[in-house]
């Protein structure tokens, strides 16, 4: 955005590294999660789920279950609200089929809740789970997204579904199907020199936040459904409890405590919440429902598996002619965020390197496992681990750096993003550093120079490079509202509907309220915790927090500040562009100077004051999503007579534009790095033949350690993005989406193994180098 004249940008906090608003209350363990908050004679919650993979429940006798002392309720499918709806945490309506219900009649994947119990204590509700009689007809399953599509497959969703997709076809299981081609593809094939084309996969993984998904739910004393929950869009989240049993938005109040991280399983509303409101409903008390880690693990949210096929034409040069990028995504038992994650799987990535012939296509496929969900990196994950591992293979068919060829093709600011629902003048890039970030991590390892080798024979050491594109919000669908008001104090209140979920943003949100009236981030206190007490904000995903609510909260907070100067004029009898708000101070054009505090006490409480309150609202509606870059840069040793491999280090260079608090916007990338990591080399969840998950909880689950970590270089690199709060974009998501490629090409660079399934592990490294397919 423009700064107005006499704005106090010059002295704002922007762009330092303060502390978090919300720091002394976490290191002290003052901070209240869900589950923190006294829940005195409230009903235990507990979930009898499903031990099939594919059923219909035939028959279901909940009399013993009711029949035990202390038990308040049991519900089945037949107890609540026969509407089905999307779980998708985005507005409404949803870009998603409509396809379950609070508890539904056929369950579709292990783990999924079947009936739902509460009582006095938690051992009463467990009794009464396992009392319940279930009689199932047990229906094929089917798991994998290509076996789905068969004609002999069983049809997961035989029942006509409202919202239905584009391109959906619900006999083989596709949940909807994209197309966006540009150029024309077979004679861009056709002007290659080379032509290069490889299947690559990415598995399920689970987003792990500490805290596990929680729910307290009551009615309140003007008998409202009130839910205090763990989520990351509260505003989303009270809409689509309201739809799901029938009642009035005001009706909903959703309250959201601290947040022991979200990585996008919070997006949705999920069943422990859609359960906590039935029981609540039911009984009229207060209940306690909380998912211990294996269910937290099987049946919450997971990030979809996909294969992604790509298809490249290069001339000898490097220049890229072509380019067709297919994919298949498992979207599991329910179709939520089936199109927006197969349709992200394609469009940053390959933006990276525009050319005049490329095709996108691709589906999303409903098969009898954990639904698929939103997770950082929402489908850009998959689809860079594809294109950025092809790169590497397109450069070595031609003999060329892979560097070299990443640069010959590189977008450039003027460039337009391979984004089919906009015009071209929403789609042009002003702001691109992707270019910068390569070149900085190349010289961290002095890659142009010959970079370093191990010592001893036996090690081969490998490196390799992979660039990203994320977005700041999705375009034409982040809203965000956000109130400033001036106290008496001259401090400022902010009030947004963005959850900070550990980001940070409600600390940018404080910076970039402060930066305009050239105060202190202690000066400026947010709140973002209620529907009842913060306007409409879509939520915290997509990377939209500091672009579309930062953006609403600097719109506020320059609004407000022309009412301060107005004010001040008639208070003062000068013209209004005779006052200057400079550090927190109005500068009259007498020479004298006053603090905000002594503007606001006279204005509101003085004898000579107008006795007015001064709040000003902002908000953000766009259909721009500027894009945050980096370049990572893996270095790895390998063990050539095992196939073990340590990777060593990773280089990170991000482009963010303006970093608000560049050491928060350095945890994010570190954060992301790190979950990048995992998902690289060691995080997999699996199924047997029955669909019965194998891993139990933590204890069998490969998530990364901190002793794993190998050294994390981060550099931002900041460019200026002239449509964001103080020349911002986001970085949440961009950092996650490069190590998996990095280190597959690293590992090829190593040993000449191309591992283009993940995780990269020691048996397939081995495997490769002693020759096995």
């Amino acid at each position: 955005m423009t700064s107005p004249d006499n704005a106090a940008d010059a002295h704002a906090p922007v762009g330092e590294s303060v502390e978090k608003v919300d720091g002394w209350g976490l290191v002290t363990g003052n901070a209240r999660y869900t589950d923190d908050v006294p829940t005195e004679n409230a009903l235990a919650g507990h979930v009898l789920r499903s031990p099939h993979a594919h059923a219909r429940i035939e028959s279901i006798d909940t009399d013993t279950a009711e029949a035990i002392p202390g038990v308040q309720a049991v519900l089945t499918h037949e107890d609540v609200p026969a509407g089905r709806f999307t779980r998708t945490g985005f507005p409404y309506p949803a870009p998603a089929p409509f396809d379950e219900r609070v508890l539904n009649e056929t369950v579709r994947f292990v783990g999924e809740p079947v009936a739902a119990v509460a009582a006095r204590t938690p051992e009463a509700a467990e009794r009464a789970v396992d009392a319940i009689d279930v009689e199932y007809d047990v229906r094929e399953a089917v798991f994998d997204a290509d076996a789905a599509m068969e004609p002999d497959a069983p049809t997961i969703h035989p029942d006509e579904y409202e919202n239905e997709q584009d391109g959906a076809d619900p006999e083989r299981n596709v949940v909807c199907a994209a197309r966006h081609e540009e150029g024309d593809l077979e004679a861009g094939f056709e002007e290659a020199d080379a032509v290069v084309e490889r299947e690559y996969e990415t598995q399920v993984v689970q987003h792990l936040p500490l805290e596990v998904n929680t729910a307290i739910a009551w009615i309140d004393e003007r008998e409202r459904l009130t839910l205090r929950t763990t989520t990351q869009v509260s505003h989303i989240c009270r809409d689509t409890i309201a739809r799901a049993f029938d009642l009035n938005r005001t009706d909903v109040r959703v309250i959201k405590p601290r947040v022991g991280g979200g990585f996008g399983v919070r997006q949705d509303v999920l069943p422990v919440q859609f359960l906590a409101a039935a029981l609540a409903l039911e009984t009229g008390e207060k209940v306690r429902l909380r998912n211990e880690r294996s269910e937290d693990l099987h049946a919450s949210q997971t990030r979809h598996a996909q294969d992604v096929t790509v298809k490249t034409g290069v001339r000898d040069d490097g220049t890229i002619t072509a380019m067709h990028v297919d994919v298949t995504s498992n979207t599991g038992a329910y179709g939520c965020h089936g199109f927006a994650v197969l349709s992200n799987a394609a469009h940053e990535p390959m933006s990276l390197y525009p050319c005049e012939n490329r095709l996108f296509t691709g589906r999303a496929v409903y098969t009898n496992v954990t639904p698929g969900g939103a997770m950082r990196g929402y489908g850009a994950v998959q689809g860079t681990f594809g294109i950025e591992s092809h790169m590497d293979e397109v450069a070595d068919a031609i003999g060329m750096d892979p560097v070299e060829l990443r640069r010959h093709n590189l977008v450039q600011a003027g460039d337009e993003s391979f984004e089919p629902e906009f015009s071209e003048s929403k789609r042009r890039l002003e702001s691109v550093g992707v270019g910068d970030c390569l070149d900085r991590v190349c010289d961290a390892v002095d890659w142009d120079d010959g970079p370093d080798e191990p010592d001893d024979e036996r090690h081969q050491r490998g490196y390799g490079v992979a660039l990203s594109m994320a977005k700041s919000g999705v375009p034409s669908s982040e809203f965000a509202r956000a109130h400033v008001t001036l106290e008496t104090d001259g401090t400022l209140t902010v009030r947004v509907g963005i959850g900070d979920t550990g980001q940070g943003s409600e600390t940018v949100m404080a910076q970039i309220a402060a930066g305009v009236f050239g105060l202190d981030v202690d000066s400026v206190h947010v709140t973002a915790d209620d529907t009842d007490a913060t306007p409409w904000d879509n939520g915290a995903y997509a990377s939209s927090t500091t672009y579309v609510s930062g953006n609403a909260t600097e719109k506020a907070a320059r609004d407000l500040a022309v009412q301060v100067r107005d004010l001040a004029a008639e208070r003062f009898d000068v013209p209004t562009d005779a006052i200057e708000l400079v550090e927190g101070d109005l500068q009259l054009p007498s020479g004298e100077s006053l603090s905000l505090g002594q503007f606001a006490e006279e204005a509101f409480i003085g004898e000579a004051g107008p006795k007015r309150r001064l709040t000003a609202s902002g908000r953000h509606f766009t259909a721009l999503s500027p894009k945050p870059f980096a370049a990572q840069l893996a270095v790895v040793d390998v063990d050539t007579g095992t196939g073990e491999f340590e990777v060593v280090r990773l280089a990170n260079a991000v482009d963010c534009g303006t970093a608000i608090n560049p050491e928060g916007a350095r945890g994010q990338v570190i954060g992301g790095a790190v979950m990048g990591l995992g998902q690289a080399v060691s995080e997999e969840l699996s199924v047997d033949a029955d669909g019965v998950p194998e891993h139990r909880g933590l204890r069998d689950y490969e998530v990364i350690h901190a002793p794993d970590l190998p050294d994390l270089d981060v550099e931002l690199i900041e460019t200026h993005e002239p449509t964001g709060p103080f020349g911002a974009k986001s970085v949440g998501e961009v950092s996650v989406l490069g190590p998996a490629p990095a280190i597959a090409n690293a590992v090829r660079d190593a040993v000449g193994v191309r591992i283009d399934d993940l995780p990269v592990t020691p048996a397939k490294v081995w495997a490769g180098m002693e020759g096995e397919p």
